[in-house]
């Protein structure tokens, strides 16, 4: 009996918001399957990144270089949300800094956010759970609102590579510049 295939690799680049929380990182464990493979509360840049295969040297080197041109900023987590598909969010402002971030990693290596999916300039958020029970949902949000605002300070991007079934290990934390961009 021939073995199955192990699941293809991908890569993303996200700014951790390891602030988030306790109830947030609980949560996201119960509800978000990237969360138990090892991706911690995070806001992504760019999904997928590089093919793991072709993540060569210089290519995590021109992604570090631009990141480190890009400031440290303060953000906050300010409101839930959803998506049609069944994810609940939490929507950070100002999502400026970010968009900016996934604009230029999209420019210079040539890639849109989710491929394209949700257009060139996808909702900038933080996933807390994919539920496809509408009251389950509801049940989140409930939860959630009395935690909010959450205060961040993003001073990194990492660059993750794995998959949601097996597991996401970072290949490179890459750090923002130590001057912080006010909200």
């Amino acid at each position: 009996m021939a073995e199955a295939e192990p699941p293809a690799l991908e890569s993303v680049v996200l700014v951790p918001a390891l602030d988030a929380g306790q109830l947030v990182r609980n949560l996201r464990m119960q509800y978000d399957p990237s969360a138990a493979a090892g991706i911690p509360p995070h806001i992504t840049l760019m999904f997928p990144f590089i093919p793991p295969a072709d993540l060569t040297e210089p290519i995590i080197d021109a992604l570090e270089g631009l990141i480190s041109h890009a400031r440290a900023f303060d953000f906050s987590l300010t409101q839930v949300r959803q998506f049609e598909q069944g994810v609940v969010y939490l929507e950070p402002e100002p999502t400026a800094p970010f968009a900016r971030l996934t604009r230029e990693i999209s420019r210079q290596f040539g890639l849109l956010p989710f491929g394209g999916a949700f257009g060139e300039d996808p909702v900038t958020h933080l996933t807390v759970g994919i539920l496809e029970s509408g009251s389950r949902r509801q049940r989140l949000v409930t939860q959630l609102g009395p935690e909010l605002p959450i205060a961040i300070r993003a001073e990194e991007a990492w660059l993750m590579v794995g998959t949601n079934s097996s597991s996401w290990k970072v290949v490179r934390q890459m750090h923002f510049r130590g001057d912080c961009e006010g909200p």
